[in-house]
């Protein structure tokens, strides 16, 4: 038997105008008992919910968030690019700072600004400064998505006039995202809470080797830690180890609160509030 709904509202009973409304099962008589009618409807209600969610489970298994600054400005962890993009037409300002860094104990800040041009394409940049005031500037494009048998490839560039980079050189590189959810499971022979990786490789502040993971806890922290082979960024000392937490306090507003090679304090903020 089809189930499609006929629903006629004689005068708006469903808005508080009076009147009646008439619901009826097409496939079932007209004169089909109450119980009947109900029974169809809630099949019709179960089927549309798993449509929708299976919709939705699609969409997170293989795609990722919209764009959350790193310290650069670019969409990434802590200060490793990921593969998120801005909204096409948003502006995302941020500040994140990073404290006590090295035998000086002096404080670098960065205020940035993220745009969405493209569907796959975002830019940002700001400033840097530690008394001195460097450019930042960055791209990132998107060149395939992720599916559920192979990565997604991202390209971009970090810092593209080098004013970070100890050999001026700009920071190039290519990123391969992927959902490691499933594997996670079958490494714990269990349930997982959503699991991505990050694997790049880079040239000026990002070069060499870097990688990442990040772990969504709940619909509103993740946890993210990350490897940086570069010895040549902004930060002292050399290949590195950071960790930290994301805390999403609303769609737009996003905090930062991390370890710099588990030993400096770096916080950040930002908010996806205008869209043009």
């Amino acid at each position: 038997m089809r189930t499609i709904v006929q629903i006629k509202d004689v005068r708006g009973e469903f808005f508080g105008l009076g009147g009646t409304r008439e619901l009826r099962i097409l496939g079932q008589p007209a004169g089909a008992s109450l119980a009947e009618t109900k029974k169809g409807g809630q099949a019709l209600r179960s089927l549309i919910l798993v449509a929708s969610l299976a919709v939705t489970l699609t969409l997170v298994a293989f795609g990722p968030a919209a764009a959350a600054p790193n310290i650069y400005g670019t969409g990434g962890l802590i200060e490793i690019p990921d593969d998120t993009l801005y909204p096409v037409g948003s502006i995302t300002p941020a500040y994140h700072g990073i404290f006590n860094i090295g035998p000086g104990d002096e404080d670098l800040s960065f205020f940035t600004v993220g745009v969405g041009i493209l569907p796959n394409l975002s830019v940002s940049g700001g400033v840097a400064s530690n008394g001195d005031d460097d450019a930042v500037i960055n791209a990132k494009y998107r060149l395939t998505p992720e599916s559920a048998d192979r990565p997604s490839i991202t390209i971009g560039v970090v810092d593209a006039v080098g004013d970070l980079n100890t050999e001026d050189d700009p920071g190039f590189y290519i990123l391969f995202a992927k959902n490691l959810t499933a594997a996670a499971e079958e490494v714990v022979g269990g349930e997982s809470k959503p699991l991505r990786g990050y694997l790049g490789f880079g040239s000026g502040v990002l070069s060499g080797l870097f990688l990442g993971l990040d772990w969504t806890l709940t619909p509103k922290i993740s946890a993210m830690l990350e490897y940086v082979n570069s010895d040549e960024g902004p930060l002292d000392g050399d290949s590195h180890f950071n960790g930290g937490i994301r805390i999403a306090v609303s769609n737009e507003l996003r905090i930062d609160l991390g370890l710099i090679d588990f030993d400096d304090f770096t916080a950040g903020i930002s908010y996806n509030v205008i869209r043009f």
